[in-house]
């Protein structure tokens, strides 16, 4: 069990004590930064395998002439740049309003 000391801001037990983690991020907004980093390469990976299988899909459909295999690939793939475009925009937002604000939002994704 580890030792718990008083949270120097002396409002409770300091969950860098419990939680060894705890210890990287100074703040919610570090953690908040480290996290949105993470989901957007993520995201970034999913759209690139779903780019792939909606593609193979339509050569497949294609030289099947599987007209419904066909249609199937490339509603997957409107799906996917739609799912881009939509997290994309999300992250521009967010850097335009920190940059009008003046860096309000304290360092999101640098």
């Amino acid at each position: 069990m580890p030792t718990i000391t008083p949270c120097p801001t002396g409002l409770g037990v300091c969950i860098a004590d419990v939680f060894a983690p705890a210890k990287t991020f100074t703040s919610l907004g570090h953690l908040v930064s480290v996290l949105s980093q993470n989901f957007i390469l993520i995201a970034g990976i999913i759209f690139f395998i779903l780019v792939l299988i909606a593609g193979f899909g339509m050569i497949q459909g294609a030289g099947s002439e599987d007209s419904k295999q066909m249609e199937k690939g490339k509603a997957m793939f409107t799906y996917a740049i739609i799912g881009f475009a939509i997290i994309f925009g999300a992250y521009w937002i967010v850097q335009i309003v920190n940059m009008i604000t003046n860096g309000a939002l304290g360092g999101i994704f640098q």
